[in-house]
């Protein structure tokens, strides 16, 4: 379909509606803020904290025993690049001419909407960094990781090889009365609770729940949730709301619980949830991470070339666009990062998947 196909000569109607999805912001941002590095490779420490463990007895006049220093680990990867452009070719832009001619208030704000392809490409850069970031914060069955796969391009990368998180900072409820969507037998505040505790026996002070309103309507309808309303207020509930069921978690468990229901399209069409249904996690307070990104083939050999328009945003996003006089003319812009999470904070958080 031509651009001309979709206005007529005299009369052009907007109607342009904005997902509310999309007015929500990136999360993860708050727990993986961005920092711009040189090069492709990230390497980041992970220090196992773990318990603390008493001095040693010695004796008098004795040379004191040495200690071993608390294990880390240093994680090294490549990062990805993520590159894609747009094309306006010589037919938009002779459909663009003759939409002009219209004399129509709407016409200028339509085709901005169209043809505002750098805005579209950096959207989807913001998406492709959120994403690895979520899929962090709500490992899917435990496995905390970042998975990336399009047209023949796959990139796999495994923060947890040896296991050793999951076994103690992932817990599935696999029995049907204890799941969330038993609402008369679920004990959703022992649950998080046993988390809490958890992050406590190593130092972590829990903050808050993350999960998104899907599984937190689930606590609606909880009798154990209900009960302890009952104990704070001696009045047998019905019906609970978002902001009881808040305040009972934040004064039974001392979190404060936040929904992100934040969506995007994947490379496939299909609509996603950056947050699963279905997990829960407890983060611990301070910075998880960081969101790394590295310097482009864009910005490391196109910038200053007087042939391409180039300019890098402050993270490391890089926007080029040419003119190519062809024939045919064409006008390319592309928008290309190479970006990756690290997670030094990993033993801080503790994901329940409720159902």
């Amino acid at each position: 379909m031509r651009l001309t196909d979709v206005f007529s000569a005299q009369s052009v109607a907007l109607n342009r509606t904005t997902v509310e999805s999309n007015r929500i912001p990136f999360m993860g941002e708050a727990w993986f803020p961005n920092k711009k590095k040189m090069g492709i490779d990230l390497s980041w420490f992970k220090i196992h904290k773990g318990l603390g463990v008493a001095l040693k007895p010695s004796n008098f006049d004795a040379i004191a025993t040495i200690r071993p220093r608390q294990g880390f680990a240093i994680t090294k990867q490549q990062m990805p690049l993520f590159r894609e452009s747009m094309l306006v070719k010589e037919q938009d832009m002779i459909d663009i001419m003759r939409v002009r001619e219209a004399n129509d208030p709407y016409i200028n704000a339509v085709l901005s909407s169209i043809y505002d392809d750098t805005n579209e490409l950096i959207n989807g850069a913001d998406i492709a960094a959120e994403r690895m970031r979520m899929q962090l914060l709500c490992p899917a069955e435990g496995e905390l990781g970042i998975s990336i796969a399009a047209d023949d391009m796959v990139y796999n990368y495994d923060y947890d090889g040896d296991g050793s998180w999951k076994a103690k900072h992932y817990v599935e409820l696999t029995t049907a009365g204890d799941k969330w969507d038993a609402p008369t037998t679920a004990k959703p505040l022992t649950n998080l609770r046993t988390g809490i505790q958890y992050l406590a026996s190593i130092g972590v002070t829990a903050e808050m729940v993350l999960s998104n309103s899907s599984t937190f309507d689930l606590l609606l309808e909880c009798d154990q949730v209900k009960d302890a309303l009952v104990t704070m207020s001696g009045t047998t509930v019905n019906f609970m709301d978002t902001e009881t069921t808040e305040e009972v978690i934040r004064r039974k468990l001392k979190v404060d619980w936040l929904t992100y229901d934040k969506m995007y399209k994947d490379y496939d069409g299909t609509e996603k949830k950056f947050f699963l249904d279905d997990y829960v996690t407890i983060i611990g307070s301070g910075q998880l991470g960081s969101t790394y990104f590295g310097t482009t083939p864009e910005e490391r050999t196109l910038l200053g070339d007087p042939k391409v328009d180039v300019s890098v945003l402050d993270r490391g996003v890089a926007i080029a666009v040419k003119t190519d006089y062809g024939p045919p003319v064409s006008v390319a812009t592309t928008v290309s990062q190479i970006v990756l999470p690290s997670f030094e904070g990993m033993d801080s958080i503790y994901v329940i998947k409720v159902k």
